[in-house]
């Protein structure tokens, strides 16, 4: 990267980036307009003095806050538990959890911060105009394989909780007992005939609401976690890890963290869209939403430890008998939760497949549109297929997550430490502080190290893990 030395030459509206907006606010026109190819970079002395806003947005603090907080508590939830015990305990897997949060507040500041340089409104825009066109591709491909890795993850849960619900259902324990109860019939036919059909259009806007309604869901798990614990019968057989065997053993939780906390790409656009757009206004809103979901997430760590202990599974609701209510709602919640979920993800990553298709031919907006419907369904189906087979074969969430979460870190902690890198580099003349420019930069050097790490020992965790079990 040349340091202080990349600008972007920037046109009326910025085709080549597809996080303009949250995950769900596309409609089809919009998403044919998001084809372009290449964006110039042109060479230039210094960074433009920070930009004002050109329009005002809508979004109040209230409301944002729970747009962060829809952003980030999801599926990860699920694998908490496992995680704290994983991790050597509550104590350890709380204050890790604690501990990051503060990189992860930093982070989403830096980002603001960026934002500011370019009126920037989305995250691959912040992307460009700080790293310039490589550094923009080269997110836009770790956003394919973390939505491809995330669908994944949806596929398994689902058939998860369809286990549980058919064996509430049928009353019969055996959850393999019948060929129309196997896990990998039932998910072959809820995903065929119900999330394929949602992933083929262009226009996915119908699945806002409900997707929305996703965060109630999940909050409810939490709740379910909670007062099982004390409605249950206490086992006595139950072993809680309070310490780690290893040193090792306390990186276990950073997969779920970062898997549970990255709401990075879509906090970009909602401080985009605040009616007051000042980074002490992002701080309180992130702040708000953060403590919502921590608060959330250490209780179901918290509850579903002291309730299973070591041997909780990769999925908290698993681990439950089939036969309880509370639980079967839960479930039937998740499931729903699910099936929405996995068409935005799908379509986030089609996208970034357009973005990545159209500027590696140099298409224009005009010849991109040609034959944009066979391609965009060789793209679904291609995409629906492989995660599915995936998923058939995968069993337990934890493995996935083990994978994403690492490069999840490369949202939370990479890319952002790059462009503050950059940030203090260009910036010098302006700030007029040597000593600021060199702690942004050992502040953006600590980002990138940390999040590199982060994404190596989750990748090596699960190869080991993997390798373990063939043995």
């Amino acid at each position: 990267m040349d340091s202080g030395q990349i600008h972007v030459a920037r046109p009326a509206k910025l085709k080549a980036n597809f996080f303009n907006k949250t995950d769900t606010d596309y409609t089809s026109d919009e998403s044919s307009a998001l084809l372009g190819g290449p964006i110039a970079v042109l060479p230039e002395s210094k960074y433009a003095p920070h930009q004002e806003p050109t329009t005002s947005g809508k979004t109040s603090s209230f409301g944002a806050v729970f747009i962060v907080v829809n952003a980030c508590i999801g599926a990860g939830l699920l694998n908490f538990p496992a995680a704290y015990q994983a991790a050597g305990g509550i104590a350890v897997g709380t204050s890790m959890q604690l501990g990051f949060l503060l990189f992860i507040i930093a982070s989403l500041l830096v980002l603001a911060v960026c934002a500011d340089v370019r009126n920037s409104n989305s995250y691959q825009d912040i992307i460009q105009s700080m790293c310039g066109t490589t550094g923009n591709i080269a997110c836009t491909i770790c956003i394919i394989i973390y939505c491809f890795g995330t669908c994944v993850t949806f596929f398994i849960i689902i058939g998860d909780q369809l286990d549980s619900i058919l064996a509430f259902i049928t009353h019969d324990g055996d959850k393999h007992g019948h060929w129309y109860t196997d896990r990998r019939f039932t998910i072959t036919i809820l995903a065929v005939f119900v999330i394929l059909p949602l992933c083929l259009p262009k226009d996915i806007s119908i699945l806002k609401w409900p997707s929305s309604v996703g965060v109630l869901g999940t909050i409810y798990v939490a709740a379910v976690v909670v007062a099982n614990y004390y409605l249950l019968p206490a086992n006595a057989a139950t072993h809680i890890v309070t310490k780690p065997t290893s040193w090792t053993d306390v990186f276990a939780a950073i997969p779920t963290i970062c898997f549970g906390f990255q709401c990075h790409i879509s906090a970009v656009p909602v401080y985009a869209s605040l009616k007051k757009r000042t980074v002490s206004q992002f701080a309180l809103v992130i702040t708000g939403a953060l403590v919502i979901a921590s608060v959330t997430y250490i209780l179901t760590g918290i509850y579903g430890s002291l309730t299973f202990g070591d041997q909780v599974e990769s999925d908290v609701l698993l681990s439950y008998d089939a036969g309880n209510v509370t639980v079967t709602v839960a479930r039937a919640m998740i499931l729903c939760n699910m099936l929405t979920s996995y068409p935005i993800l799908h379509f986030c990553g089609r996208l970034a497949i357009e973005t990545v298709y159209t500027t590696a031919r140099g298409l224009s907006p005009a010849e991109a549109a040609h034959n944009e419907t066979p391609r965009r369904i060789i793209e679904t189906t291609s995409w629906f297929v492989l995660s599915l087979l995936l998923a058939l074969f995968v069993s337990s969430i934890g493995s996935v997550i083990s994978v994403i979460g690492g490069l999840a870190a490369v949202f939370i902690l990479v890319f952002p430490g790059l462009c503050l890198v950059q940030y203090a580099l260009t910036t010098t003349s302006v700030m007029g502080s040597r000593t600021l420019t060199w702690c942004q930069i050992g502040l953006g050097i600590t980002f990138i190290a940390m999040g590199v790490f982060m994404l190596g020992e989750s990748v090596t965790a699960a190869i080991i893990k993997d390798v373990v079990k063939m043995d």
